[in-house]
């Protein structure tokens, strides 16, 4: 199981460089929308390798 310190928002912006770099975007709704969205892939992504896991164990 993940440790909570490695939790997709404990991490920098410059740790979603990669993912980032395919958003554009100019928000001027005062949040960083490019950050936000690399958040929500990185979750998406876990819990899409957990979804997997349990489909092979389940067969």
């Amino acid at each position: 199981m993940t440790e909570f310190s490695d939790t997709p928002l404990n991490r920098s912006k410059e740790d979603y460089l990669r993912i980032i770099s395919k958003i554009e975007s100019d928000s001027n709704v005062g949040i960083d929308a490019q950050f936000t969205h690399a958040v929500i892939i990185e979750h998406l992504q876990r819990i899409e390798k957990r979804l997997d896991q349990i489909e092979k164990k389940l067969g």
